[in-house]
C-alpha cells in the first residue's frame, strides 16, 4: 500500500472513532476535554499533511514536498504539546513535575520553529533534493525525534505513578494515558531509522483507538455530566434573575410596573418613533381623586389601601401587563397590542361608567382618566402622546369634583 493511502486510511479511522469530538465544540468550562479536543484536531491535520507528503514524494514536486515536510515537523511537535496539556489538566497537576512539562513542551515546540527556520539558510534538519525530489534526512531531525521519544517516555511514566495512587476506573484511565504516551514514543524512536515509512501514523492511529476503546467513553459521560451542571446553573441563574427584575421593576405596594419600567417603556418607544417602526399605540392616564384627604384624615394605611383598591379597578378593566404606577397617585396604561388597542375606547367608557356610578359611595376609589393615541407621522416623541392624555385626564377630573360638590 502506498504511503498517502496506508495514511489516508489513518485519517478515516481518526475521523470516525473521534466523530464526536470533531462535530461537537465544547460548551462547558472543562479544559482537559477542550485540551483533549485540540489534540484529536492536531492528530487529524498530521495525517492530512502525511497523505499530501506522500502524494508530493510519488509524483517528484520537490517545492510542494519541501513545505508539507516544514508542516509535518511543525505539527508533530504541536501534538506533543497538545498532548502534554490534556495530560496536565486532566491530572489536574498543580505540582512542579506537571508545570515544568508545560514548559518544556513550549519550549521544545519553539526550538523547533526556529531550527525550522534556520533549515532555510542551512539544511540541518532535512533536505530535499531539487532534481530528484528525494527527501534527506538530516542530523537535527534524529535529534529532535529522540527529544520527543524521551519526552513521550516521561509523560509516559509520570502518569504510570500517578495510576499507581488511584484506584478504579480513574487508575484504568490514566494506565490508558500511560500506555499512549509509551506507544507514541516507540513510534517516534522507530521512525528515526525510517523515514519515509508511516511508524509515526501508525502509532497515532493505534493510540488513538485504544483511547477511544478505555478512555473516550469516559471522557463522553464527563462532558455530559459537566453540560447538564452547567444547564440546571444557567437555568437557576435564569430564574434568579427573572426574580430580581421583577421585584426591580415592580411597585411594591400595588404590585404593577414602577417608574423605573415605565421610563425604559418610554425610551423604547422614543427610540421606534425615531427610526419610524412604531405602530399603534394609546395612552390612557389615571389619577386618583382624594387621596391625599385620606392619607391627612385616615392616615397612610388607609391610603394604601385606597392606592392598592384603585389599581384593582383599572386592571379589571385593562388588565395589568402594561400598566405604570409613576407617581404618588398617578398612573399609566399604554395600549400597544392589537386587540386592546381596537377595544379601548369601548374599555374607557365601561370604566368611566363605573367610577361614575361610584361617586356617591363612600370610600369607593374615584379615579380620572384620560385617554390619547399615538399621531404617526406628527407626534415625534411620547411625551407628546401623554401631554394630550393628561390634559383629557384633567378636565375629567375636574368634572368629577363638580359631581361631588
Amino acid at each position: 500500500m502506498k504511503y498517502q493511502y496506508f495514511t489516508l486510511v489513518c485519517l478515516v479511522i481518526h475521523a470516525l472513532i473521534n466523530i464526536d469530538i470533531f462535530r461537537k465544540k465544547p460548551t462547558v468550562n472543562l479544559p482537559a476535554i477542550k485540551a483533549y479536543r485540540v489534540f484529536v484536531i492536531s492528530i487529524a491535520a498530521y495525517f492530512v499533511d502525511e497523505i499530501l507528503w506522500g502524494i508530493f514524494l510519488e509524483y517528484k514536486l520537490p517545492m510542494p514536498l519541501y513545505v508539507t515536510t516544514v508542516i509535518n515537523f511543525l505539527i508533530m511537535g504541536f501534538t506533543i504539546l497538545a498532548w502534554t496539556r490534556y495530560v496536565v489538566q486532566y491530572l489536574q497537576s498543580t505540582k512542579w513535575f506537571g508545570r515544568t512539562m508545560l514548559y518544556v513542551g513550549n519550549a521544545f515546540f519553539l526550538a523547533e520553529v526556529v531550527l525550522l527556520i534556520v533549515n532555510i539558510f542551512q539544511p540541518i534538519f532535512f533536505a530535499v533534493d531539487w532534481n530528484t525530489s528525494e527527501y534527506i534526512p538530516g542530523r537535527a531531525r534524529r535529534i529532535m525525534l529522540y527529544v520527543q521519544f524521551i519526552f513521550y517516555l516521561l509523560l509516559g511514566v509520570y502518569t504510570a505513578l500517578y495510576a499507581f495512587r488511584q484506584r478504579g476506573t480513574f487508575r484504568r484511565k490514566n494506565m490508558t494515558i500511560c500506555l499512549y504516551s509509551i506507544i507514541m514514543g516507540a513510534a517516534l524512536a522507530v521512525q528515526v531509522y525510517f523515514h519515509t515509512s508511516p511508524i509515526y501514523s501508525i502509532g497515532c492511529i493505534v493510540g488513538s483507538t485504544m483511547l477511544n476503546a478505555f478512555l473516550i467513553t469516559d471522557i463522553k459521560e464527563e462532558y455530559k455530566t459537566a453540560l447538564e451542571q452547567s444547564r440546571v446553573e444557567v437555568k437557576q441563574n435564569q430564574s434568579e434573575l427573572a426574580e430580581t427584575k421583577i421585584i426591580a421593576y415592580s411597585d411594591p405596594l400595588t404590585g404593577v410596573k414602577n417608574k423605573h419600567a415605565y421610563v425604559e417603556e418610554e425610551e423604547r418607544i422614543d427610540k421606534a418613533i425615531a427610526k419610524n417602526e412604531m405602530g399603534d399605540f394609546a395612552v390612557i392616564v389615571f389619577d386618583l381623586n382624594g387621596l391625599k384627604v385620606i392619607n391627612d384624615t385616615k392616615g397612610h394605611e388607609a391610603g394604601d389601601l385606597y392606592l392598592i383598591e384603585a389599581t384593582k379597578v383599572i386592571s379589571r378593566y385593562f388588565g395589568n401587563d402594561t400598566l405604570y404606577r409613576f407617581g404618588g397617585d398617578e398612573f399609566v396604561v399604554i395600549v400597544e397590542d392589537a386587540r386592546a388597542y381596537k377595544e379601548r375606547q369601548r374599555a374607557l367608557y365601561e370604566f368611566e361608567r363605573f367610577i361614575d356610578s361610584c361617586l356617591d359611595k363612600e370610600g369607593a376609589p374615584i379615579i380620572s382618566s384620560g385617554m390619547s393615541k399615538y399621531r404617526k407621522g406628527q407626534d415625534n416623541t411620547y411625551h407628546a402622546v401623554f401631554i394630550r392624555a393628561d390634559k383629557i385626564m384633567y378636565a375629567r377630573k375636574d368634572a368629577l369634583k363638580e359631581h361631588r360638590a
